[in-house]
């Protein structure tokens, strides 16, 4: 709901704020008054087109401002980027200057006209002669046929069934215009795995193999350079028979009493494991030697088999690790291209599955809703003889739903099922029917798009309804009974009426009056909250036609006391 509305330079508006109510309220006042600005003011805050020659006269910029109360508002808010978890209220600015420069403002946060129309064009809804109103939407009456029949299991079961058979659709069309491109890619798999596995390269291969070719190929030079340092080491006067010379002296040296030093035996100690492992460097040694012998053949085949491995590298990568992990992803991906008609053939079977089963929900959907169009012209019926409009014929019509897709492929049914219904009316007997939006204007389109509200009060609730001209050729009882379904539809939304009948002001819980005053030698309009005497001098006023006398007093007593 609108808590608080603040209007500034729109037309004879100068400055104008408002503390609203929940339920039913009513605007009276004068004509020309601004009754209408001031709900066209309020329109504008659902993203409605605002045109600078409302701007007043004098003024650089109009502006609207109101404050909501409504949970689900701020939700909305919440996901579009225009409210904080912490706020609790929505502060919506929209002005515009002089030169059609407009602004639009949501919680201090700047936004586009689009994103306002995002946000409140569903919980602002206008019903007057000659506005678009949401409820005239097609798209809305067939979501309002399905809420008030409850077949939101069934809408659903539709959508979700035609989502996944599109979704197969495009797979299965994407897997034949590929066809071609697959075999070429399957082509050139095979022929890099059959590469690839005839090498059949090892991890650790590709470092032993060079370390033995280096061997075989400098077997003579290997043999001189290292027969040189055995000899050196181990020959007569090496190393090895040096160190046991010196050994023989340290011994020697620890066994008599020339010296007591313990570092001397750590000297001795460390000769002793250089002995050891200058042993184990001879006896190593030996056996390279023992084993280096010239094999031309084994060195040909060493240097074909790193021919094979750098000719997979220059192609897969150096590391022998890349060419497996590519070997390993070829191997996956050849397993899911192969098979390829098979694949389509499958997909298409539970394709043609899918179609059945939607096929199937779809003529659910359809016989159920046309069962609840039936109760629905019934409960309208009722509501339209309420308000004065008994003469009036209510039809849903069903009009058939194309299955083509954009891609152009022929579903079972569209998203929304086989049909979508649509709300149809003849205004006067012997009228044919014809849509909504064009069988009804002025005060009869108000109180049948009022009687379509009251039947489905129980789908859409919490929204902002703004009611002109709703008592355009009503008097009378009828005047009251219209007066008692606004107030009722009240229970479910706040409501502002524009009203010049009594009977309708009597009800509301909620009543203002317009006035426009002189002041300066400019027009100025006001808006004055009307309680006790004053509230039951405005209804006398609009039930003697402006004169208030003590009998239209207590003729207003009277209405105020139903």
């Amino acid at each position: 709901m609108i808590r608080t509305l603040r209007v500034r330079n729109l037309a004879v508006i100068e400055e104008l704020e408002l503390e609203l109510e929940p339920g039913l309220n009513v605007i009276t006042g004068e004509t020309g008054a601004g009754k209408t600005v001031l709900l066209g003011a309020i329109a504008t805050l659902s993203g409605r087109r605002v045109s600078s020659e409302g701007v007043r006269t004098g003024a650089a910029t109009a502006a609207v401002e109101a404050v909501f109360e409504a949970p689900r508002l701020l939700e909305r808010a919440r996901d579009l980027g225009l409210a904080r978890e912490e706020d609790t209220e929505l502060l919506v600015t929209r002005s515009v200057s002089r030169e059609g420069r407009g602004k639009v403002f949501v919680n201090g946060t700047l936004a586009t006209v689009s994103l306002l129309s995002e946000l409140l064009s569903d919980a602002l809804e206008v019903v007057s002669q000659g506005e678009h109103q949401r409820l005239l939407r097609p798209e809305v009456q067939a979501q309002l046929l399905d809420a008030y029949g409850e077949l939101g299991l069934l809408v659903e079961e539709v959508a979700s069934l035609h989502a996944r058979w599109h979704a197969l659709a495009k797979e299965i069309h994407a897997r034949r215009a590929s066809a071609e491109e697959r075999a070429r890619r399957e082509d050139q798999l095979r022929f890099e795995l059959e590469q690839i596995e005839a090498v059949d390269p090892e991890p650790d291969e590709l470092e032993s193999l060079e370390a033995e070719h280096a061997r075989l190929a400098h077997v003579d030079r290997l043999g001189q350079e290292l027969g040189a340092a055995l000899e050196l080491l181990d020959g007569g006067g090496g190393v090895r028979e040096r160190l046991g010379g010196a050994q023989a002296h340290l011994r020697t040296t620890l066994s008599t009493t020339l010296s007591r030093d313990k570092s001397l035996s750590e000297i001795a100690e460390a000769a002793e494991r250089a002995q050891l492992e200058l042993t184990e460097t001879v006896a190593s040694l030996e056996r390279y030697l023992s084993l280096l012998e010239s094999d031309p053949a084994r060195l040909a085949q060493v240097e074909t088999r790193l021919a094979e491995l750098r000719r997979l590298q220059s192609r897969y990568g150096p590391p022998i690790e890349a060419i497996l992990v590519y070997r390993d992803g070829a191997r996956e991906e050849l397993e899911l291209i192969g098979g390829g008609e098979a694949r389509t053939a499958a997909q298409e079977a539970e394709q043609a599955e899918l179609a059945r089963s939607l096929e199937a929900a779809a003529k659910r959907l359809e016989k159920a809703r046309r069962q609840v169009a039936g109760e629905l012209e019934v409960a309208v019926a009722r509501e339209l003889a309420a308000v004065g409009l008994g003469r009036v014929s209510f039809r849903v019509a069903f009009e058939p739903l194309s299955g083509k897709t954009r891609e152009g492929w022929e579903a079972p049914c569209a998203p929304q099922g086989r049909e979508r219904a649509s709300f149809w009316l003849a205004a006067n007997l012997g009228e044919d029917p014809r849509r909504l939006r064009d069988a009804a204007s002025g005060g009869e389109l108000a109180r049948l798009l009022l009687a379509l509200r009251n039947v489905l009060r129980d789908e859409e609730r919490g929204g902002v309804l703004l009611f002109d001209e709703i008592d355009a050729g009503v008097g009378g009882r009828t005047a009251r009974r219209v007066g008692e379904r606004l107030r009722w539809l009240a229970a479910r939304h706040q409501i502002l009426c524009i009203t010049h009948l009594p009977q309708i002001a009597a009800v509301a819980q909620t009543h203002y009056r317009v006035e426009k005053r002189l002041r300066s030698g400019r027009t100025l309009t006001g808006v004055k909250r009307l309680e006790g005497d004053a509230r039951v001098d405005e209804i006398a006023r609009m039930a003697a036609g402006g004169r208030v006398t003590e009998t239209a007093r207590a003729h207003a007593r009277e209405l105020l006391a139903r």
